[in-house]
């Protein structure tokens, strides 16, 4: 118990921001708000501007100094007119500030940049009362309101311990790129379990299908499990009892959560408090891909996209080329989608073999049908057969193309791959390949792209790595 407690405490310092970050942050903080509200003024509809996120609840960590700046607008501007005018006010308000604005897109555009090493994200919702939410952004006030309303003083840290320990196992984000927790669900399980340390132990216990529901919506267990089928944990959204805000969560990254709650226990380690973005050698990389079947699909983007969007085609795409693979004889292991989220992507996957044997199995019909005599005939000159066993026809085919690169090739120019709409053209120009040497020499330009080959070829969540 004291060890924990002892590992807890210096994660603490981990996770809390340093004094220069939060007079930094506040000063930003001030700089946006200010020139927000007067960038608003004269525009009709636009009625208010608040600090929102986890800077206004003060539960933001280290490193990641994030203003989300909300412009709120009357319901009776047209979306097509709020879309307009937050993608103006953003520009602006960014650009006023020294930044670059970037327009990104959610349910709506907005805008975002680096401030002073601070990213500000100015966002617009419609003040509305709930729960006539008209876009998905008009939930967020009432999301900050309640989470200041219900956290104890001095709980801003057990938040931070859990946000920066979900962080550094791999599993923080909601994003499409991501599936894991958000922000807002960090904070709400800190309010539900207490503290950081009863919030891992009952993790660490965890058995699909959880259901949290903090304001008794729902009767029963039975009652939320109806509401929200085949989602594997389910925390009831205070401010709308309609919505899961562990939707995004997959499978996968509730299952590291929970067996990184459970390692931490048995062993705790500030080690699970450190992000690690260690650019591994060419060398390394060599070592892990030796005798290994690895094929790699490489494009280029022909114009810039919004995040989300991207990483959703390349996940679709990545689904749609394994099929693929798997219907063409290959087993797949793994598989993985990773992009500089402007120019570059890959989709990476490790199979059983690269090359399909020469001669395989063609399985005729019984010899009572008509058309065996048809069969006869079609395959009298094979390597070998027709031959009978049981009832059946048989005969050994051979195969004109055996390497898995070049079956790839074929299909996906002949169209007979899915793959997102958005990434055809640019998947069709792909180099497909299976050389070790060439993917190294792609890693050798990027560390980004080394770290995530790195992950892939290693296989271990980032809790297991030494």
């Amino acid at each position: 118990m004291r060890d924990l407690e002892e590992v807890v405490e210096r994660a603490r310092i981990i996770v809390r921001p340093t004094r220069l970050e939060e007079r930094r942050l506040k000063r930003v903080v001030e700089m946006a708000i200010s020139a927000a509200k007067e960038g608003i003024s004269g525009i009709v509809g636009a009625v208010d501007v608040s600090l929102e996120g986890s800077a206004a609840k003060n539960t933001w960590i280290r490193g990641r100094a994030e203003a989300d700046i909300f412009i709120h607008f009357d319901p009776r501007v047209s979306r097509e007119e709020l879309e307009r005018l937050i993608v103006e006010i953003g520009s602006n308000l960014i650009e006023e500030l020294g930044g670059e604005p970037v327009i990104m897109y959610a349910d709506h555009p907005y805008v975002e940049g680096v401030v002073d090493g601070v990213t500000v994200d100015v966002v617009a919702c419609y003040r509305v009362e709930p729960p006539n939410w008209i876009s998905a952004t008009d939930r967020t006030p009432y999301h900050t309101r309640y989470v200041l309303g219900r956290l104890k003083p001095g709980q801003e840290d057990e938040v931070r311990l859990l946000k920066g320990f979900m962080r550094a196992c791999g599993v923080y984000g909601a994003e499409i790129k991501v599936e894991g927790f958000s922000g807002y669900l960090a904070e709400l399980l800190t309010i539900y379990y207490d503290s950081f340390i009863n919030a891992i132990r009952e993790i660490s216990g965890w058995k699909p299908p959880i259901t949290i529901d903090l304001e008794g919506y729902y009767e029963s267990r039975e009652k939320i499990l109806e509401a929200f089928p085949e989602s594997p944990l389910i925390v009831v959204d205070p401010v709308d009892r309609s919505r899961n805000v562990a939707a995004a969560v997959s499978f996968t990254r509730l299952s590291e959560l929970i067996l990184a709650a459970k390692l931490f226990l048995k062993k705790p380690s500030t080690r699970f408090f450190k992000p690690s973005d260690r650019a591994p050698s060419t060398g390394e990389l060599r070592a892990l891909l030796k005798d290994r079947s690895i094929l790699y699909v490489y494009f280029r983007l022909e114009d810039r996209r919004p995040r989300d969007v991207l990483w959703g085609e390349l996940k679709r795409s990545e689904q749609g080329i394994r099929r693929c693979l798997e219907n063409m004889g290959f087993t797949v292991y793994r598989s993985i989608s990773w992009t500089d989220e402007r120019k570059e992507c890959m989709l990476i996957f490790e199979l059983d073999r690269t090359e399909l044997p020469r001669y395989y199995l063609h399985k005729g019909p019984p010899v009572y049908l008509k058309n065996a005599d048809e069969f006869v005939e079609k395959w009298r000159e094979a390597i070998a057969g027709p031959w009978i066993e049981g009832e059946r026809l048989y005969v050994l085919r051979r195969r004109e193309e055996v390497s898995v690169h070049k079956l790839l090739a074929e299909r996906i120019v002949s169209g007979q791959v899915s793959i997102s709409r958005g990434l055809m053209g640019a998947i069709q120009r792909a180099r497909i390949n299976i050389n070790a040497k060439s993917l190294l020499k792609l890693a050798s330009k990027s560390n980004d792209l080394k770290r995530f080959l790195l992950d892939f070829l290693a296989a271990k969540p980032p809790f297991l790595k030494k």
